[in-house]
């Protein structure tokens, strides 16, 4: 499996945070930690299927995926390609009217959102792109041309913004009063603009955090320290929730992004 990244135009960098070119020449499975915000593919070549013990269920070609709870494993069939939008936290909203945590979990064909011929022409189109960034261009074109004029939740905004800057650690409660608003309602126009709620955001940004400082050789120990949580064992029993396994032996087991 080759993952090229590609960061997203100027226009287009407050929603985007990277576009994925994910191709394969033989099968493979891989395990996906959850991301921050929704996910947008739109497959130009093969297939691709979400896999639980003995049941694979195939992605939609084009397909929106909302915030998710837990790890899930994919299975790429051979000769595969397929190009991702990953979205800001606050990002699908400008392209989405949907209520976003109507999504949460969940992988949507696209064709329930956009007109399936709009979807066919962008797919034919990247297909027959010469080469990655020539994808990239015409997936952009696309996105610009559904930019909704509506402005994001200012609340919402400016929750996922302290969140960022506590990477994750921060109370809710807290967040509420310093936002000037009680929690319930924070957590009602966080769900509809972001996809979840507050405390699931921050529990990612904050897990994140620490698989991404771990990568670079610093010890599972004293990042999680680091990050806010009690100690090691408190970090194992938070990644146990969301991956279904222990740190090492879901990084040892297999591909995994």
């Amino acid at each position: 499996m080759q993952a090229t990244a590609f960061a997203p135009s100027e226009r287009l960098a407050p929603f985007v945070r990277r576009f994925t070119v994910v191709e394969t020449r033989e099968e493979a499975t891989r395990n996906l930690l959850p991301e921050h915000g929704l996910m947008l593919g739109i497959r130009f070549r093969g297939a691709a299927s979400l896999v639980s013990g003995e049941l694979a269920v195939r992605v939609p070609d084009t397909s929106l995926t909302g915030i998710v709870g837990a790890a899930r494993q994919m299975r790429t069939a051979a000769n595969s390609g397929v190009v991702i939008v990953g979205f800001r936290e606050t990002g699908a909203a400008r392209f989405f009217a949907e209520p976003l945590h109507e999504l949460f979990g969940t992988t949507l064909a696209l064709d329930q959102l956009i007109p399936r011929a709009a979807l066919a022409r962008v797919q034919q189109q990247i297909a027959a792109a010469p080469d990655h960034p020539g994808r990239i261009a015409i997936l952009e074109q696309f996105l610009i041309a559904r930019m909704r004029p509506a402005e994001p939740d200012p609340i919402a905004t400016a929750a996922v913004a302290a969140i960022r800057r506590a990477r994750g650690s921060i109370r809710i409660g807290q967040l509420a009063r310093e936002l000037g608003i009680s929690q319930d309602p924070l957590e009602k126009r966080f769900r509809r603009a972001i996809g979840t709620s507050p405390k699931h955001l921050a529990s990612l940004v904050r897990m994140r955090q620490v698989i991404d400082r771990q990568r670079a050789g610093a010890s599972w120990s004293r990042i999680a320290i680091e990050a806010g949580y009690f100690d090691q064992s408190h970090f194992i029993r938070a990644f146990r929730a969301i991956a279904g396994a222990a740190p090492e032996r879901f990084f040892r087991d297999g591909t995994h992004c």
